[in-house]
């Protein structure tokens, strides 16, 4: 078990390197768009690894069926008997991404991989400690991760789409709870009903004074603007689908993930300092990363390939940064003033 346990460690740190190297170093450019046979060759025997990993799982299962915990030897051959399909799952991989799978593609694949791995490794790590009666838990972990792997996407083409629709759901989510808190202070406050409360919640004052609510209702604004912003690269993306990566649109669309990941991260951080009672400088502060990942995709919708009239896109700049400036001011207003 020991040597299994090594291997298994090796394993995950090839695949944290590799999950480093994309979404830090961003050092895996996309090759293709829509198609590639080498890729796609690589992606079957990736999806055949974790395959023969969940052959072994469902056997196992089937053995256990009558048995609620495992004897030490039944618990090290499921690790033995899924030990090297994890290896050729590794070296699958290692063929899909360097056949020109692009950021997107491979932070997909290397994050299926990934929960497979782990799980496998903590598994290993169960049966060294003799912790025997968790080892159907894990596997059935294992086995839920090798059914997910075939929803990775088949081209760089839909893995950019899948990170910018999950984008623009975001924001969509959090503005429509944004301007449902709006509409709640616009209806004025409401009779407490106490037993529906969190025994848990805070007794903070939501009510927004007059200042707080012009305050809100501009970084609202704001959001939205990005909102509209990130619809537009999706539009870009759609209109362009057919010419399949040419003229120089592959490099343009490559960089489109990892600024969207940028926008989902913001927005993530944000909503929640944003509503009431909120705090004005912490909420500046998130509008400086507003305006970093607003103008960043700003200015690389400006370069897009093929469009000529990007007269649209400096106006949306104008009005972003005028918007931004405005929102700033406002939140450095006191109440007494």
């Amino acid at each position: 078990m020991d040597n299994l346990a090594s291997g298994m460690a090796t394993c995950v740190a090839e695949l944290k390197d590799l999950e480093a190297k994309n979404n830090v170093e961003r050092a895996f450019a996309a090759k293709f768009w829509q198609a590639n046979s080498d890729f796609s060759l690589a992606r079957d025997v990736l999806l055949a690894a974790a395959g023969s990993i969940n052959v072994q799982v469902t056997k196992f299962s089937l053995v256990m069926a009558k048995s609620k915990t495992p004897t030490e030897r039944e618990a090290q051959s499921i690790c033995e008997a899924i030990y090297d399909p994890c290896q050729q799952l590794l070296a699958a991989l290692k063929v899909a991404i360097f056949a020109g799978a692009g950021y997107a593609l491979t932070k997909e694949m290397i994050a299926g991989s990934l929960r497979i791995v782990s799980t496998m490794q903590e598994l290993v790590r169960l049966v060294q400690s003799k912790e025997f009666a968790r080892v159907p838990e894990f596997t059935g972990r294992i086995w839920d991760a090798c059914n997910y792997l075939p929803n990775i996407s088949k081209s760089n083409l839909v893995a950019t789409k899948r990170v910018m629709l999950q984008s623009v759901a975001i924001l969509n989510d959090t503005i429509s709870e944004l301007d449902g808190v709006l509409a709640d202070q616009a209806n004025g406050p409401t009779e407490r009903n106490v037993e529906d409360e969190d025994e848990y919640a805070f007794d903070m004052d939501e009510t927004m004074s007059p200042l707080e609510t012009r305050q809100f209702t501009l970084v609202l604004g704001l959001l939205k603007m990005v909102q509209a912003i990130t619809k537009k690269g999706v539009l870009a993306v759609n209109a362009t689908e057919t010419n399949d990566g040419q003229d120089g649109f592959l490099l343009w669309s490559g960089g489109l993930p990892s600024l969207y990941d940028d926008v989902n991260d913001v927005i993530v951080d944000m909503g929640a300092d944003v509503s009431p009672p909120f705090e004005q400088d912490v909420v500046l502060e998130h509008v400086g990363h507003v305006e970093r990942v607003g103008l960043a995709c700003l200015a690389h919708l400006r370069q897009q390939p093929g469009a000529d009239d990007t007269s649209d896109l400096v106006k949306g700049e104008a009005a972003f940064k005028a918007k931004l400036a405005e929102a700033r001011d406002c939140l450095r207003l006191e109440d007494d003033e």
